[in-house]
């Protein structure tokens, strides 16, 4: 009998590269790095080199690994980084001068913790963040897990397109971190009947579900979305009763190999919930209250209730005292939450999952409270473990029928297509069908040939799930059209250029090859399930 915990970080950001800075574009990038991604690194470097035995999993998504290596995204977060020293710095002159000794402290505060970044991302980790998390797995104490090229919405793709997201997502992780997924975090947690079968082509043996996908009525043949071809013999295991089935263990999905892994909602709740969550304690720092001049946050939450103008001014000591308090309360639930389970003679995982971005970023204190908690459970258990790690030592002995749908609003697709975004998935059902015309480009060598692969990245961009979801929850809607509008268009010259180009057309391409770099092996052959046949 096992008993293991499993948290699970999803790192991803559309493809912002070169598409606008602030409020909306790289800048997104740029925080990410600043406010997660190195603070993360170090506490998971510093906990290697401490001795922790800790295990964590972590999705780095094919856009979020293409802008993190990419030379122009790194000349400009240095850059932004230097402006953030510079506002702090002026921050501090200004509040002593006023003599607000508070926000002053503050100011001096923010401008170390800055340099200190800077530091680490030039010289600890030489400004390769990929190679940082791939260092990490290469010892065993990081799982990165793969996904979609573009976080394309799976279930709404027609099978062509998915072959094309999985086969240029797999290649992609495989390229930057020299690692060979084998999770992959699904777009969305977006799930239809059907694409497990695919996954299992391009060698993925897990994925992640919200727990009201679990346990569908009854396991059918028929029903599948996608059209797949079968790898090889399932797994011999039984049904499991739809009655009781557990989110403490992981199953296989209908008659595939490949297992699925629910978060349970209670445990992780205590993280993201908006009522009960952590990151709503009146110690923490507010995050969507800035200062008017130089954009830094001086405040703490006070009160969810309060408006943004009576919030007072923040203090890292009592958030500290808040963190230690929090992470202690979190490791009881865990230690409770499995012992509580009926079935004690059962092995147990219990999976947490959340984006990363929350941590660092948009709770401030979450990159000390993840610390404390991977200290605590590393030295007393549960045990901490990747999810493939748990998976090799206690595979799954029973299979679930999965219903089709997300971890979106009513778990169904409505979040993604809806009224306001219909047209986007009539116009990406078009392109898809004009990317059919390109596949037999085989032999075209020259512009032509370079034009199809841009072609295919266009595509592959304009799929991602992002824009929908921006346009639907208001986010960012007009970005979001502008650019979902902008990869069709480019689409449409780089598969004209591809069909119908000569030499003149060179340096037209060039520049729709500057515009958008990701992907430099994509091509129109890759929107076909022959492309699972080429990774063997």
């Amino acid at each position: 009998m096992t008993e293991a915990f499993a948290i699970v970080l999803h790192s991803h950001l559309p493809y912002a590269r070169g598409a606008g800075r602030w409020p909306h574009g790289e800048e997104w990038v740029h925080e990410a790095i600043l406010g997660t991604y190195l603070p993360l690194l170090g506490l998971l470097h510093d906990l290697r080199d401490d001795g922790v035995p800790y295990r964590i999993t972590i999705g780095l998504t094919p856009p979020l690994l293409e802008q993190l290596v990419d030379p122009d995204i790194d000349k400009r977060f240095i850059e932004y980084v230097d402006d953030q020293i510079k506002r702090a710095d002026q921050d501090t002159k200004r509040f002593g001068g006023n003599g607000d000794p508070g926000r002053g402290s503050l100011a001096m505060f923010y401008r170390s913790l800055f340099r200190a970044q800077r530091s680490a991302y030039l010289d600890r980790f030489s400004r390769d963040v990929v190679g940082a998390f791939a260092d990490l797995a290469r010892t065993g104490h990081v799982e990165i897990l793969t996904s979609g090229a573009t976080h394309g919405y799976l279930p709404l793709l027609d099978t062509a397109s998915v072959h094309a997201q999985l086969a240029v997502g797999t290649r992609t992780t495989r390229r930057r971190t020299g690692i060979e997924p084998r999770g992959i975090w699904l777009p969305e947690c977006a799930y239809a009947p059907g694409l497990e079968d695919i996954l299992e082509e391009y060698g993925i043996t897990h994925f992640f579900t919200d727990p009201a996908l679990l346990g569908a009525k009854r396991l059918v043949e028929e029903g599948h979305r996608f059209e797949a071809r079968r790898s090889g013999d399932a797994i011999a295991a039984p049904l499991a009763d739809r009655e009781h089935i557990d989110v403490l263990r992981p199953y296989l999905v209908r008659r595939s190999n490949v297992a699925t892994i629910a978060r349970h909602d209670k445990v992780a709740g205590q993280v993201w919930s908006a009522m009960m969550g952590y990151p709503g304690d009146p110690a923490y720092r507010e995050f969507h209250r800035k200062d008017d001049k130089s954009g830094l946050r001086y405040w703490r939450v006070t009160d969810v209730k309060v408006g943004l103008g009576a919030k007072t001014v923040y203090s890292p000591g009592d958030a500290f005292e808040r963190v230690r308090s929090h992470a202690d309360h979190f490791v009881g639930l865990v230690r409770d939450t499995l012992a509580q389970r009926p079935d004690k003679d059962a092995s147990a995982l219990l999976a947490v999952t959340f984006d990363a971005e929350l941590f660092g970023h948009w709770w401030f204190e979450g990159i000390d409270w993840l610390g404390r908690v991977l200290r605590e459970l590393s030295a007393r258990g549960p045990r901490p473990v990747t999810t493939a790690e748990y998976l090799r030592s206690d595979p799954p002995r029973q299979r679930v029928e999965m219903q089709e749908g997300s971890w979106g609003k009513n778990n169904d697709h409505t979040t993604w297509v809806n009224e306001k975004t219909g047209w986007m998935w009539s116009e990406l059902g078009r392109m898809s069908n004009e990317m059919t015309s390109l596949r037999a480009m085989s032999l075209v060598s020259g512009v032509r040939e370079r034009a199809g692969r841009q072609a295919a990245r266009e595509l592959l961009l304009a799929q991602s799930s992002d824009w929908p979801f921006l346009v639907t929850t208001g986010q960012a809607a007009d970005y979001a059209i502008e650019r979902f509008r902008s990869h069709a268009l480019r689409f449409r010259r780089s598969a004209e250029i591809a069909l119908r180009g000569t030499g003149d057309d060179e340096v037209e391409l060039r520049s729709l090859e500057r515009a958008d770099n990701p992907f430099p092996d994509a091509s129109p052959s890759d929107f076909s399930p022959a492309a699972a046949l080429a990774l063997r």
